[in-house]
């Protein structure tokens, strides 16, 4: 295997690392079959300030051991379900500076490039970058390879989801022109779910909400049956 691409994943796999597994998965199938995938994990730990003694690191805990072996089997196995076969993905489990450790991991491989994802804009995630600062803008500085950052799009409130499954419906009608579909509001939110969305009460709610207004902009017929609204373009 020549080249690899360097996947930098946290320990509980969250949204923003699948998203990151998704984009590496599209990429290794568009490429060579000589490049591979060295799915990454640091396991963050300080360094302990200079003495006497030298410098030193704290040791990661057992627990924190288990769960990076953990979120790297998971993320291996995400990869193979999306077609990638097992000779391309290699593991590292790295501890240290996350930033630091995932910039050394990539020159040690030769990486092509490496792809991360970022902790988003909530308010937890500023309140981090500005104390922390953020790991995906140091490896930007740090790294001598390209860096491309995987960024999952934030999913709309409660209060923009009918906006959401209007802009889906309609989208949906223009791809489609003459072909007759019945929405119901269920299927609607399970069908035009954000990404990364379960489709609950509330999808339901908002989806309904969006056939009642489109129905009254004259885009869908509706009526319910048995209780259920039931809407056709016309």
């Amino acid at each position: 295997m020549n080249r690899r691409i360097v996947v930098a994943i946290d320990a509980d796999i969250s949204p923003g690392t699948r998203h990151v597994l998704r984009v590496a998965s599209s990429l290794l199938e568009l490429s060579a079959p000589q490049l591979g995938v060295v799915l990454l994990h640091v396991i963050p730990v300080p360094d302990m300030p200079p003495s006497k003694f030298g410098t030193g690191r704290v040791a990661p805990t057992v627990e924190q051991r288990e769960l990076a072996e953990r979120a790297l089997h998971l993320a291996r196995t995400q990869l193979q379900k999306q077609g990638i076969v097992s000779a391309r993905i290699e593991i590292v489990l790295r501890s240290g500076l996350p930033a630091e450790e995932i910039v050394q991991a990539a020159k040690e491989l030769n990486a092509a490039f490496i792809i991360m994802g970022s902790r988003g804009n909530a308010l937890k995630q500023k309140i981090r970058r500005l104390l922390l600062g953020s790991t995906s803008h140091r490896v930007l500085k740090l790294a001598s390879c390209p860096v491309m950052i995987a960024s999952l799009l934030e999913m709309p409130s409660p209060g923009n989801l009918v906006v959401w499954y209007k802009e889906a419906i309609t989208h949906y009608l223009h791809e489609n022109p003459g072909r007759l579909t019945v929405f119901t509001a269920s299927e609607t939110a399970h069908m035009f779910a954000p990404s990364e969305r379960a489709a609950g009460r509330k999808e339901v709610d908002a989806a309904s909400a969006a056939l009642e207004q489109l129905a009254c902009s004259g885009v869908l017929v509706c009526q319910k049956v048995n209780g259920e609204l039931r809407c056709i373009n016309d």
